[in-house]
């Protein structure tokens, strides 16, 4: 069963080497093995390219390979077959069109055996593609252009799920007002990371409930009404 996932809306506006690289490292964490991740990347047509070029550069510093070694920042999927998943959602990106900018369905450099995956930047996403509406639950991010921030919402709410998201924008006033129209349980903005005090939990097939903060003790509550 797919519960994606995490969309993050970069606005024309803003500091467009730490979103992306913040976007881009946190799809990467994990070896992306995270349901929160920001796996869609919305990027204003006027700084599109030059975002790619940020994103192929920060997914190649990563080095692939044995947990164990202190050099290593990226290790294997959690099984041979989640490495399988991934690579099928691979392949089935290129099959779309999507035009891929690093990583791709061959091993890491230097490895020959073992669940490892490259990390991987496919460009040119539209959002009917499977890649964009399905959880591929690793290193594939995602990058897909917009014209108008409204156009952006719309798009970044035009699914099923709606577990987290995230919004980079001039300032923490515009990333708050996107923010608020975005459809999902958590927002991550101006580059923020996961905090256990805030309530966790998704809109829409996402889920219902919260973990966490103070909310999550309503699970452990009785409400008792008392009605005149």
């Amino acid at each position: 069963m797919k519960f994606p996932w995490a969309t993050r809306l970069i606005t024309r506006d803003a500091d467009l080497e730490a979103a992306v690289r913040y976007g881009v490292e946190d799809v990467m964490l994990n070896t992306g093995q995270t349901c929160n991740a920001l796996t869609r990347m919305f990027v204003h047509r006027s700084c599109y390219e030059n975002a790619i070029r940020i994103a192929k550069t920060v997914a190649e510093e990563n080095i692939v390979g044995d947990p164990n070694d202190s050099r290593v920042t990226m290790g294997p999927m959690a099984s041979a077959s989640q490495k399988q998943t991934v690579l099928n959602y691979i392949k089935t990106g290129l099959a779309e069109g999507a035009r891929l900018v690093t990583g791709g369905i061959d091993m890491p450099k230097g490895l020959h055996v073992g669940a490892y995956v490259q990390p991987t930047i496919f460009a040119d996403v539209t959002n009917e593609m499977v890649i964009a509406r399905e959880e591929i639950f690793g290193p594939v991010l995602c990058m897909i252009v917009y014209d108008d921030i409204d156009g952006a919402i719309e798009m970044a709410n035009d699914t099923l799920y709606g577990l987290a998201s995230g919004v980079y924008a001039k300032n923490k006033t515009q990333a708050l007002k996107i923010a608020r129209r975005i459809r999902a349980g958590q927002c991550y903005i101006q580059g923020s990371y996961f905090n256990m005090e805030a309530p966790f939990g998704g809109f829409k097939q996402s889920g219902n409930g919260r973990e966490w903060g103070e909310r999550a003790m309503d699970e452990y509550m009785e409400t008792k009404a008392i009605i005149a």
